[in-house]
């Protein structure tokens, strides 16, 4: 408060907050609320997405699966010896190839 305020205005804005009540909500606003939220969660794409992948019996099976896909690719990771190819089609494939190619830097000499 500023010095020039007389102690009359100073009173008068005191005597103003003193009826003054603590803002309260509507009644029921939270649960409205609540339930609006979880209308529009429910109703987008990834609230349904999200609330399929919570269900235990669906996120404990793609688990498995995940696992069960590493664990085999380990396998043959492991069984696999090193340097061998994976598939021999590129080995076929080059046995097909009947491309000749020209050597370009022959000493060919011709005679004009």
């Amino acid at each position: 408060m500023s010095p020039e305020m007389n102690h009359k205005e100073q009173e008068e804005i005191l005597d103003s907050l003193r009826g003054m009540k603590r803002a309260t909500a509507p009644e029921f606003f939270y649960t409205r609320l609540r339930a609006r939220m979880e209308q529009e969660l429910e109703s987008s794409v990834i609230g349904r997405f999200g609330r399929l992948l919570t269900r235990p019996a669906l996120s404990l099976g793609l688990a498995a699966i995940i696992l069960l896909l590493n664990i085999t690719t380990i396998m043959k990771m492991v069984q696999q010896p090193d340097g061998a190819p994976e598939t021999s089609a590129p080995i076929a494939i080059a046995g097909y190839s009947s491309i000749d190619t020209y050597p370009v830097y022959d000493d060919i000499t011709s005679e004009p």
